[in-house]
């Protein structure tokens, strides 16, 4: 490689990067505007248990649960709002274990379960349409800076936009009432 060759790279590397940075800035930004909200995909929770809404959601022993990557996730979620000056916001979850956790670990205000948010499956076309119904019901009803804290099939139902895991949807409603993506928003 020579000399110049090097610094180049390292330069385009930053135009490529900034960008993208300037992106996740402003979706903070927006979240500090009326009529904005997150879908949070909860925090890393490894693992194959096979889970049904009908369950004991009190019993954490019969679902995936956040793993120590998962917990250290949610932590570092919590400090990028407070990072950006957002320091309390209304917290809705999902009745899972690992929704809740997840919620509990941003230390952004009191979380509310909403079991609309619990998980669907998404092999099921007529619960996802109906995720996605109920979803958008309770996104209508928010007048605050919201944080939902669910999963990747209700996120999926209710926007369309797939997301891994601790992985943030910005969103709004139009003037239709339709529920437009700003953007994701995704923290080391």
């Amino acid at each position: 490689m020579k000399a110049g060759t090097g610094l180049l790279l390292i330069l385009l590397g930053c135009l490529v990067w900034a960008p993208s940075a300037r992106a996740q800035d402003q979706l903070w930004a927006l979240l500090k505007k009326p009529g904005h909200f997150v879908l949070l995909r909860h925090s890393n929770a490894p693992g194959t248990v096979p889970e049904s809404n009908d369950m004991n959601f009190k019993d954490c022993t019969i679902q995936r649960n956040l793993d120590d990557e998962g917990r250290a996730q949610a932590v570092r979620l919590g400090n990028e709002f407070r990072k950006h000056g957002i320091r309390q916001v209304r917290l809705l979850s999902s009745q899972y274990c690992r929704a809740i956790e997840t919620g509990k670990l941003l230390k952004l205000g009191p979380m509310k379960e909403a079991p609309v948010l619990n998980q669907v499956v998404l092999s099921r076309p007529a619960e996802m349409l109906e995720a996605g119904v109920k979803g958008l019901a309770l996104l209508k009803t928010i007048k605050q800076l919201t944080v939902l804290v669910t999963h990747v099939t209700n996120i999926q139902a209710i926007t369309g936009v797939l997301l891994d895991s601790g992985q943030m949807a910005v969103v709004h409603l139009d003037a239709a009432g339709e529920v437009v993506v700003d953007g994701k928003i995704t923290v080391p």
